[in-house]
């Protein structure tokens, strides 16, 4: 089976590519200016958001910090998948 037939690898390498990437990323930060080490949060960041129906509770929160690293990582693993 061809690994462009499945959607869930191409899913899980993109999510590896950005925490490699973001690690990567913040190893070489403190060696660039402070422009490159700013990054793009999105979510929920006061508090997660909690749903009571008396008998089950969800309580739902995400945060995405996107920096460049992890663009870059996710870029990478996208073109690896794609010679794949």
């Amino acid at each position: 089976m061809k690994a462009k037939s499945e959607p869930l690898i191409l899913l899980l390498m993109v999510l590896v590519g950005a925490v490699v990437g973001s690690l990567i990323w913040s190893l070489v930060t403190p060696y660039l200016p402070e422009i490159f080490a700013k990054s793009i949060t999105v979510g929920t960041t006061a508090a997660p958001v909690t749903l009571d129906l008396g008998v089950v509770t969800f309580t739902l929160g995400l945060i995405l910090k996107v920096n460049i690293g992890a663009m870059l990582g996710m870029v990478t693993a996208f073109l690896i998948y794609r010679k794949m």
